[in-house]
């Protein structure tokens, strides 16, 4: 989520919007060093035509995991996942698809596989901390803290795992996320100043919360925790906002929220102060976010232009090759299309607003100079804000969910706010063209209608 004020002579002021990224402590972690170097072996002499010996094998071995390798290290989840259907690929890649493509039974097989056949290497320390944000998303506290200890074990300085270490240690302590009910259900969900606000009841008490696909924890505020009667507990949690500082949350663990049809026990929140964004101009009864926790335990939700929201619904299950969506560590990412290529965006329903990040100025240098007017943005974060450079583009068509979206004007942002791997940030202004918007978290797509 981020607050993104337009500022520059060649357009008009934009309306501050009530908005703010937040992302919770889990960004500290680095999960992708560099694999360990794989070498590839050579042959001194041509194989016969229609043979291959054992050596030429092992060379065609050496090439494909450097491919691999190669799709691994620089975060290209959807060309991975060809290449792994295509080919014979190590346990360690088929869980690295899976883990990206939220397949959690796969994943954690492979993955635990890999630990288990050599618990010391580099490939092992790789697949734990995948196994993190897995267990994560799933709502498996005590097992993320299991990986984070394992991990100290060989990096007993590493600062970032330590403070992971602090938060989970205390999440850990609640009884894990579970869902008790998941029924197909139809509410009606309204739109405030670019926000998408949905019914709900927490430890039965009715709320209409934010939903947003870009926080990775669920989100409160202190007044609205204390209205719903949760205790808060202090935390060492630190939030890392859109301007990279560094915000302190606590935490509030809720017996039980329902949305629709679907009911899910121990959700963990994050409470931020009243004062921080996105909640200071919010009544009461409004101030909270659904983060992806949630939205994972529902599998499936459609909203319409008509102001209908479902969730709970069957899925729409089909291989994985057709899937559109896939998680980078903890953000969901679609695969859009831009002229003959594909861009990857960071799907945020929590954001008013689509923005286009620094990878995209980069690979298409000559669509930014041609078209190109600089101007800047202001970025506002929990307790933070920034000016960032920018450069405005009269317009911009990606295909997104076999639709095709015009973004006027189209923001380029010239300094990283979000993944470095991503083009971009998908918001609810572009999704909002749409008639109905569905996601489907078990076939991992996002169709546009």
């Amino acid at each position: 989520m981020l607050n993104n004020e337009i500022r520059g002579s060649d357009l008009p002021q934009g309306k501050p919007m009530k908005k703010a990224l937040i992302v919770a402590s889990v960004s500290w972690l680095c999960l992708f060093p560099s694999l360990s170097q794989t070498s590839s072996l050579s042959t001194s002499a041509k194989s016969p035509v229609g043979q291959t010996d054992k050596k030429t094998e092992r060379h065609a071995g050496g090439n494909r995991d450097s491919d691999l390798k190669s799709l691994y290290d620089t975060h290209q989840w959807f060309k991975l996942r060809d290449a792994v259907q295509a080919a014979k690929a190590t346990a360690f890649y088929r869980g690295a698809v899976a883990y990206a493509f939220n397949d959690f039974k796969q994943a954690e097989k492979n993955l635990q596989d890999v630990i288990k056949s050599a618990p010391k290497s580099e490939q092992a320390s790789e697949a734990r901390g995948l196994l993190i944000y897995v267990y994560q998303r799933a709502g498996r506290y005590r097992q993320v803290m299991s990986q984070i200890e394992e991990l100290l074990a060989a990096e007993p300085d590493n600062v970032s795992l330590k403070n992971a270490r602090s938060f989970f240690a205390e999440v850990s302590q609640y009884p894990e996320q579970s869902v008790t009910k998941r029924n197909h259900s139809s509410i009606r969900y309204r739109t405030e100043d670019g926000n998408l606000f949905v019914p709900l009841s927490v430890d039965g008490k009715s709320a209409d919360y934010i939903l947003d696909t870009g926080a990775n924890f669920s989100t409160i505020s202190e007044s609205e925790a204390r209205r719903l009667g949760l205790t808060i507990h202090e935390s060492g949690v630190k939030g890392t906002v859109a301007t990279g500082a560094q915000v302190g949350f606590r935490i509030a663990v809720a017996g039980q929220l329902t949305v629709g049809n679907v009911r899910v026990k121990h959700v963990v929140f994050l409470v931020a102060r009243d004062d921080q964004q996105p909640f200071v101009d919010l009544p009461s009864g409004e101030r909270g976010v659904l983060g992806l926790p949630v939205l994972l335990a529902m599998q499936t939700m459609r909203w319409s232009a008509d102001g209908t929201f479902e969730s709970g619904f069957r899925s729409a299950r089909s291989s994985v090759s057709k899937s559109n969506l896939c998680f980078e560590g903890f953000d969901a990412v679609t695969e859009t299309g831009f002229r003959q290529s594909k861009l990857n965006l960071h799907l945020d329903t929590g954001a008013s607003e689509t923005v286009l990040f620094p990878k995209f100025a980069e690979e298409f240098a000559s669509v930014v100079s041609e078209s190109g007017q600089k101007n800047s943005k202001r970025v506002t974060g929990v307790g933070d804000s920034v000016e960032v450079d920018a450069v405005s583009l009269p317009s911009l068509t990606l295909r997104i969910g076999g639709f095709d979206a015009t973004l006027r004007p189209a923001q380029v942002l010239l300094k990283q706010v979000g993944s470095r791997w991503f083009h971009g940030r998908l918001g609810l202004d572009l999704l909002g063209q749409a008639r109905v918007v569905t996601i489907d978290f078990r076939s991992m797509t996002l169709v546009l209608e």
